[in-house]
């Protein structure tokens, strides 16, 4: 893509979020969590057949710090099924190592606006050789999904997640079940470097869920955006990272001496087709194509309030009605017992 096509992809990126509607599905969501994990599995299956693409912007300074894995075999069990290990590194050039990512970043989508820390095992499918990035937990501070437990909300009490006036980034989550991710980076220095590739393109090509995530309803799922996002990102001297606390994962790696340090100082604009089959897009050469369709789309269906709303009313008619119906027979069946 060009610096015009890369505009034009942007700004119908943004278009698909819509602050109202955000609004309303989050709070209107939080009664999807009461419904069996069958039914918001459908719910979801449904919403990915009506709504065709999802926005998903990530803000400035979001941040993927790489660890060594130590304990291999652990890992292994880890990863879902068909998966396994492969060894790769954050920058071009870089020493390719079996790695546990943790990103922390400030998100705007169709469905949610705030603040998430995820970390990923990477791997490659055994049936195809791509990379993909395995989402293996998560933290975050507004509503969420996943295939394992479905709608959830915040999973974390206090997070902290910005930049100071002396040049530092801030990222402190604290969860409701006591754990800890704690660092703080300068990130006033630090030089610009080429991005693996193979890792941030074709690895974005290919994410699926594993660790505490997995399940047999997860699905593997592509990211669409322009290659040139990838490109490069700034490579922060790690003694510039101070790690306070990490208590994820400890038992595949060291949690206080991370391997690499990448931060992203602008914004990234990705496109989630939900009704994409896997392996339809795998491959670099494939975006363009996605990204023209897209851009070139007409009277796009976007996440709404609304498609909340009228299931949710609906379903609170019928309970009025059938409420009525029993206190009625229980009024009648009472005034013939006197």
């Amino acid at each position: 893509m060009n610096k015009t096509e890369n505009m034009d992809f942007i700004i119908k990126t943004e278009s698909l979020v819509k602050p109202q509607d955000v609004t309303a599905i989050s709070f209107l969501g939080d009664f999807n969590k009461l419904l069996p994990k069958k039914s918001q599995d459908k719910i979801m299956k449904k919403g990915s057949k009506l709504i065709e693409y999802m926005g998903f912007i990530v803000e400035p300074y979001a941040f993927f710090i790489a660890y060594e894995i130590k304990d291999k075999e652990k890992a292994q069990e880890y990863l879902p099924q068909d998966y396994e290990l492969v060894e790769t590194s954050i920058f071009e050039g870089g020493e390719k190592k079996n790695l546990l990512i943790v990103s922390a970043f400030t998100a705007r989508t169709s469905a949610f606006i705030g603040t998430r820390l995820e970390f990923y095992l990477i791997a490659k499918n055994i049936n195809t050789g791509i990379t993909s990035w395995i989402i293996a937990d998560y933290e975050t501070n507004t509503n969420s999904h996943d295939p394992k437990n479905g709608f959830c909300g915040y999973s974390s009490d206090s997070v902290v997640f910005t930049t100071t006036p002396y040049g530092e980034l801030i990222a402190d989550f604290k969860s409701k079940n006591n754990r800890i991710f704690s660092s703080i980076c300068n990130i006033k220095d630090g030089d610009w470097e080429i991005l693996d590739q193979n890792l941030w393109v074709e690895g974005n090509l290919s994410i699926d869920y594993g660790g505490v995530l997995k399940d047999e309803s997860s699905e593997n799922f592509s990211l669409i955006f322009d290659p040139f996002l990838m490109k490069e990102a700034i490579n922060i001297p790690l003694d510039n990272l101070n790690i306070g606390a990490n208590t994820f994962f400890n038992d595949i790696i060291d949690p206080h001496n991370p391997v690499t340090c990448a931060i992203f100082p602008y914004s990234q604009h990705f496109v989630i087709k939900q009704d994409l089959k896997e392996g339809e897009l795998t491959k670099e050469d494939q975006l363009e194509g996605f990204i023209n369709r897209f851009v070139h789309s007409k009277n796009l269906k976007t996440m709404a309030g609304d498609d909340i709303k009228k299931p949710i009313i609906k379903g609170l008619i019928i309970t009025w009605i059938l409420n009525i119906a029993v206190i009625g027979f229980l009024v009648l069946k009472v005034t013939h017992i006197i």
